[in-house]
């Protein structure tokens, strides 16, 4: 009863204080002098209360002035987001005062309370408070203000809190965010006392509070104000690197995290007869390496345990025991790992759970201790015969060992019975970022054909496994993306195909085998442009304008072309245009060319680095891409070799009239001519005009081989013979 009591007062002593508004009245606000052309944050307040226990409870205060009509559109809507299991929301009131000095407030059904997530996380403790103020235009201020108050505590030794002047805003199309100007800024904590709480602060963000003790309670207050409004763009560093942020925890020890990890998981690693069964199931041989055992347990979980976000009720952070996972054969992260761990020991192979922070989730500073993970995998140290490995099962067929490529560089805890380990998820053990397009064209008499082979790894075999399976029209759009290598105007028909797509150790390929529809053309190119327009992203590079902070692409990837000209028997390829090589800061493209009896191999390599640029440097990043697309075009022709067509005229004739026909003795003149044997053609071509003196031909070819014979003057009188005869070359 005493319990429930204590409840009950707790959250009486919270509503009490969530009342308290936080913000100046409107009217007050109209009076500020505007700073934004579009819209700017009047007032930013925050009051947090840590109380011993560890439960806490946050009032935040925003009022924003619109300018303009974008802004308008931007502000239509403000979502509030929350974890439910651990936290209530409550929406304290929300207002507009129109530029008139009209007060309206929130209808009560213009706000709802709804649960989040979807797809694969249809279990989801994520919910959001939505609703739409009445009158956003311009010269409107709006106004809102939330209780944050803790229910259930993950972790009831930690507690950590970012503050920042700023409301982030979703735009209207949903594609990025705004954070405007500030004029005011205050967040307040008030803890124990006694209670140590460790801060670090960034950019101009201050570090020390002005502090009072009241009653035991340390009261800290940090204030800011012109603001300058954050500009969000793509690929840009990480926000405590570019925004006023306090950071604060009662943690700095990551040991602790660990132990807290551990023990939620250290009960459920035994080797039960149920695991013993489904090793024997694996029919191992008695020296089995490791690396088979690890591959035999990543089979067994891709295809006994299905991935999904499950972790309704319990908070995200305990895995169910592995008997339930194999019994029920599904589980999340969490419970998937806690199982190909227990397996992993139970064959002697060293693993442990690893909490990691996955790309999507972003890069966080680890100087103070917060719960920063959202994902858990295996960690499998290297041994004498490999490097190692980083495991996870989650993917749906992913390609062993099933971790994303994007994960090398972020934030790890090995989680381990001594403390763990806090590290970064290292890249000695993933395969490069790679694309190797292999193209042969076969040019026929009639028409060309093609012949298309792309293998795939890293990033770019991962994301192809991943569309293949999940895409509704994926044999349509895999034609379509082929398509996209050449001229639009040009008829083709494809026939492609992904191989691979459910093999767990063999990387997807992509093949295909194209006709084109068209009279052959004795020219025909390669370009690098082709493999870059199908992997390489740039039309979609963010613009140049205005840019105001660090581009950084962390990744670096190679795209390999390597394209082949197959001509029919007797042609001789002639280079008539060829690809320039192309190097700077920012990637290099290097090209070659080499010819080989009938046929033309072309090689194009580009390599994008990892690139971190100023502003300025972008621009020229930017520039540096453009000017790919005008690199010139590899072109090719495919001409008849002039002997070897000579030589099979030979044979033909010979073969049809006999070797000692006029049409084998002009043929033999002719192959004589092209190899430079002038005395010698001279026989076959008195012979030919033996035969019929009455040719016209066969006198020019005698007087071609007198004159290079120098008999000039029998190669006049043969000349005049074969004009005599009316002959015209």
């Amino acid at each position: 009863m005493k319990k429930i009591i204590l409840l009950l007062t707790f959250f009486f002593s919270f509503s009490v204080v969530s009342s308290e508004r936080l913000g100046p009245e409107l009217v007050e606000q109209a009076n500020i002098i505007k700073r934004s052309d579009t819209a700017e944050t009047l007032y930013s307040i925050s009051k947090t209360q840590l109380r011993p226990d560890g439960h806490w409870q946050r009032i935040s205060y925003y009022s924003i002035r619109i300018n303009d009509l974008a802004a308008a559109r931007d502000y239509g809507r403000i979502l509030i987001p929350f974890n439910h299991y651990y936290s209530e929301m409550k929406l304290d009131f929300a207002n507009t005062l129109s530029l008139q000095g009209k007060l309206n407030s929130l209808a009560q059904d213009a706000v709802q309370t709804r649960v989040t997530g979807g797809g694969q996380d249809f279990y989801s403790d994520s919910s959001e408070i939505v609703f739409s103020l009445p009158d956003v235009s311009v010269g409107t201020i709006l106004e809102f203000q939330f209780t944050h108050t803790s229910k259930n505590l993950a972790f009831a030794q930690l507690y950590s809190e970012r503050s920042t002047p700023y409301w982030y805003q979703s735009t209207v199309g949903n594609d990025n965010w705004r954070a405007d100007y500030v004029h005011f800024y205050q967040f307040e904590l008030t803890h124990d006392e006694a209670q140590k709480i460790y801060i670090k602060a960034y950019n101009s963000h201050p570090e020390k509070a002005k502090v009072k003790l009241l009653a035991g309670k340390s009261v800290n207050l940090w204030q800011m104000e012109q603001v300058p409004q954050l500009k969000l763009e793509r690929n840009m560093p990480q926000a405590r690197e570019i925004r006023a942020q306090l950071s604060l925890s009662t943690l700095t020890d990551w040991r602790v995290l660990n132990d807290w990890s551990w023990q939620k998981i250290a009960h459920q690693l035994e080797t039960t007869q149920e695991i013993k069964q489904i090793i024997e199931r694996f029919n191992l041989a008695e020296n089995a390496s490791d690396i088979e055992k690890i591959k035999a347990v990543y089979q067994y979980i891709q295809q006994n345990v299905r991935y999904v976000f499950a972790h309704l009720g319990r908070g995200g952070y305990d895995a169910h025991h592995p008997s339930e996972v194999i019994s029920a054969s599904y589980g999340d992260c969490k419970d998937q790992t806690v199982l190909a761990v227990t397996l992993l020991k139970a064959l002697g192979v060293d693993a442990s759970p690893a909490l990691v922070e996955t790309s999507r989730n972003g890069d966080s500073e680890t100087d103070l201790v917060r719960l920063i993970f959202d994902h858990m995998l295996v960690y499998i140290p290297a041994s004498q015969t490999r490097s190692e490995i980083w495991l996870d099962t989650t993917g749906d067929r992913a390609l062993f060992p099933g971790i994303s490529n994007r994960m090398p560089g972020q934030n790890a805890l090995i989680v381990t019975p001594d403390g763990g380990k806090l590290t970064k998820v290292s890249a000695n053990s993933f395969v490069e970022n790679k694309v190797l397009m292999q193209v042969d064209y076969y040019l026929n008499q009639t028409n060309i054909k093609a012949e298309i082979t792309i293998s795939l790894q890293g990033f770019f075999e991962q994301y192809m496994r991943s569309w293949w399976k999940h895409s509704t029209e994926k044999e349509a759009e895999l034609d379509k993306m082929l398509k996209g290598m050449f001229n639009q105007a040009i008829e083709l028909e494809i026939k492609s195909q992904l191989k691979h797509s459910e093999d767990l150790y063999i990387p997807v390929e992509i093949s295909a085998d194209i006709d084109f529809v068209t009279e052959q053309e004795k020219t025909v190119g390669a370009n690098v442009m082709q493999v870059i327009n199908m992997f390489a992203n740039f039309a979609n590079l963010p613009p140049v304008d205005n840019r105001q902070h660090r581009y950084i692409e962390k990744y670096p990837y190679q795209l390999d072309m390597k394209v082949k000209f197959h001509g029919r028997e007797g042609d001789l390829p002639a280079v008539y245009q060829s690809g320039l090589n192309f190097e700077n800061d920012f990637f290099s493209l290097m090209q070659s060319g080499k010819a080989s009896e009938n046929s033309y191999s072309i090689d194009i390599l580009f390599q994008q680095h990892r690139v971190d640029l100023s502003p300025e440097q972008y621009s020229q990043y930017h520039k540096a891409v453009e000017h790919l697309t005008k690199l010139d075009t590899w072109l090719v022709s495919m001409q008849q070799h002039p002997e070897q067509t000579l030589t099979a005229d030979l044979a033909a004739q010979s073969n049809q009239y006999g070797e000692n026909s006029l049409q084998a003795y002009l043929a033999k003149v002719k192959l004589l001519l092209q190899q430079g044997e002038f005395e010698a053609a001279i026989i076959p071509a008195k012979k030919a005009t033996e035969i019929d003196t009455n040719n016209g031909e066969a006198w020019y070819l005698l007087a071609t081989a007198q004159g290079f014979a120098v008999q000039m003057e029998a190669s006049m009188a043969s000349f005049a013979k074969a004009a005599e005869l009316g002959y015209i070359p």
